[in-house]
């Protein structure tokens, strides 16, 4: 069962403090939303979570059944979904999988590629090009990317950008399904009625 843990983390870019002294332990099937004003720090520190990012102090660890994943694995096993995470517009959509099951060692990757194309409705387009695909469809390719290796711990930034009701239905299907599966789950929004749904939450402001 996985547990994320973020100890005393603090962050700034050059003389702008971002967050400091920021605790806490997400256990599994826990969610957490992160709001806070537009340049407050969310997406950073969603980038710290994730493995990506070092932060200026403190540590944030993923451990799974007990034992802490390894730094240079940690983004192996997290799923990301950002504004600022692209997508390989010269490839399809069952191209870009393929290329990240192998970089992720996904097992039986034909099965699960299939798998979360349907999750997130791309399948009658997975051999199209992603330029040619709308800003709502390379939205749920980022969707696909996340999931395709079951991380034990889920990232959504403004988790339902650029999306019709539709997908925004597919995101509340995929974040309820990742509770219930004992995942971990932490979504950066500024939208209220999207951080109430979530067991915690964890306002940027109040780290400075």
């Amino acid at each position: 069962m996985p547990t994320l843990t973020a100890d005393h983390v603090g962050h700034y870019f050059g003389r702008l403090l971002l967050f400091r002294e920021l605790s806490l332990t997400l256990h599994a099937g826990e969610t957490l939303a992160v709001t806070g004003a537009n340049g407050a720090g969310k997406s950073t520190l969603l980038r710290i979570l994730a493995g990506l990012l070092t932060p200026r102090t403190g540590t944030a660890t993923l451990a799974v059944d007990g034992d802490s994943v390894p730094a240079d694995e940690h983004p192996l096993r997290t799923g990301l979904v950002a504004p600022a995470v692209g997508v390989y517009e010269e490839l399809t959509a069952r191209e870009t999988l393929r290329f990240l099951a192998r970089a992720r060692r996904v097992a039986a990757p034909a099965t699960r590629i299939n798998e979360v194309l349907a999750r997130v409705g791309l399948v009658g387009r997975a051999d199209d090009r992603v330029e040619t695909y709308s800003s709502g469809m390379r939205q749920r390719v980022k969707y696909a990317a996340a999931l395709l290796s079951l991380p034990p711990l889920l990232l959504l930034d403004e988790p339902v950008a650029n999306l019709d009701a539709a997908g925004r239905k597919m995101v509340a299907s995929i974040t309820e399904s990742w509770r219930t599966q004992g995942r971990l789950l932490v979504v950066a929004t500024n939208r209220p009625d999207e951080a109430e749904r979530h067991d915690r939450r964890l306002r940027i402001e109040d780290h400075r």
